[in-house]
């Protein structure tokens, strides 16, 4: 066995891989990659590429252990960008249908300050989410937009953690679109208000290091990572 040097951060694997045959949890998904329980074990991946074994943690409506709700998605990082200030990358190969979430404290829209960009609607009625109080584990806050050369890879779901009215920690499902590719950008389409009532102009978000999920019918040449789209990288089936 390989054990990791002090001090030292040990590469990241491939791509995603199937829980061990002593897995804990008993509904598997993608192939027996991911979690099916929400409700009982945590929905997250380990750094090292394997469905988490742990049980979520109780006190708590999110489908996360306590380590992994405190340190984030081992499926995920946040990384530097050079305009865009972080952004959120695969760790490893993710698959198309791989699930994780949008979560942090339910507020009140007009009591949100600091997390107005980045606050998102929870239930009818129920205020929004706002991952700022979490900037560590609260992972999905640095998904970035795609720019006019680029398309989203991830979707919400009508799938939410929490009830209406809850005053702790709650969230809203996230699906994976497609197959991510390591160290490409997660991206959602923020909508065309939000960069209008900013007097912002979207941009291409993807480079060299952490591309972006490029459209079809992308101009050649026009995308910052257009290079990087022509090496056809596959994620494991």
């Amino acid at each position: 066995p390989v054990f990791p040097m002090a001090g030292v951060a040990m590469p990241s694997p491939a791509s995603l891989e199937p829980a061990q045959a002593n897995h804990p949890c008993a509904k598997m998904r993608l192939s027996g990659r991911q979690n099916n329980m929400p409700e009982e074990f945590c929905l997250a991946s380990t750094k090292t590429g394997r469905p988490c074994s742990r049980r979520k943690d109780g006190d708590c409506a999110l489908p996360f252990c306590r380590a992994h709700r405190e340190k984030g998605d081992g499926a995920f990082r946040i990384v530097p960008h050079p305009t865009a200030g972080h952004v959120l990358v695969a760790n490893f190969a993710i698959p198309k249908g791989y699930k994780t979430v949008f979560w942090g404290t339910r507020k009140r829209w007009r009591d949100t300050k600091e997390g107005e960009d980045y606050a998102m609607t929870f239930r009818v009625n129920g205020g929004v989410i706002d991952p700022t109080t979490h900037k560590t584990g609260s992972q999905m806050q640095f998904m970035s937009c795609p720019g006019p050369n680029e398309r989203m890879n991830m979707r919400s779901s009508n799938e939410f953690f929490g009830a209406t009215h809850d005053k702790g920690l709650v969230g809203r499902e996230f699906v994976v679109t497609e197959d991510i590719p390591k160290n490409h950008q997660l991206l959602i389409w923020y909508g065309a208000q939000w960069f209008d009532s900013r007097d912002m102009k979207r941009i291409d978000v993807g480079t060299k290091r952490y591309p972006a999920t490029l459209k079809r019918t992308a101009p050649l040449g026009e995308a910052t990572n257009q290079k990087e789209a022509s090496k056809k990288v596959k994620v494991k089936a």
